[in-house]
């Protein structure tokens, strides 16, 4: 009996992890995907970093505010395309899973070959997630930027990190 409860138990318990692991959303999907493989580049950013950019950037009270409300900034970026297969595509990989209904867009470019995706996350009326979506031929970037978004500040932002592919955030 005892073995029984034991059993059960333990089954219950896998079954919670599969279900929490089967509901990774599309972006961290993605993520690991490529992460840490021949012809990427991955960047993340913790809020523990932007708290030490705070201490840098002492005298800017809006930057600091900004900041402060950042949780994570995750960057996928190809490297070398020759390398790659031609047929990674951020963009339609990205899309074909997204939950249009979680996501509104904020701004389209559609250039030769290549497809660039601004979208929003919110909640209660407060953007908590930007996302930026580049694919196609050349190119291939995912940047997340999650916590408390201010649109106003964000080409601030990319500016002042000077990470590659955040630059692509000035266009908003």
């Amino acid at each position: 009996m005892k073995t029984n409860k034991v059993f059960f138990n333990a089954f219950i318990l896998i079954m919670i992890s599969l279900s929490a692991f089967a509901q990774r959303d599309p972006v961290d999907k993605l993520f690991e995907k490529y992460a840490g493989k021949d012809g990427f580049t991955t960047v993340l950013i913790s809020s523990k970093m932007f708290s030490m950019f705070s201490d840098i950037e002492a005298g800017d009270d809006e930057f600091n505010k900004m900041i402060s409300n950042i949780e994570s900034i995750k960057i996928l970026a190809t490297e070398d395309e020759s390398l790659l297969d031609p047929d990674i595509n951020f963009h339609e990989e990205i899309m074909n899973e997204l939950s249009l209904d979680e996501y509104e867009e904020l701004m389209v470019v559609k250039e030769k070959d290549q497809d660039i995706k601004f979208l929003v996350k919110e909640k209660e009326d407060k953007i908590i997630e930007l996302l930026l979506v580049v694919g196609g031929e050349g190119n291939n970037a995912l940047i997340s930027i999650r916590g408390i978004i201010d649109l106003k500040s964000i080409s601030k932002l990319s500016k002042s990190l000077n990470v590659q592919g955040l630059d692509e955030l000035e266009k908003i």
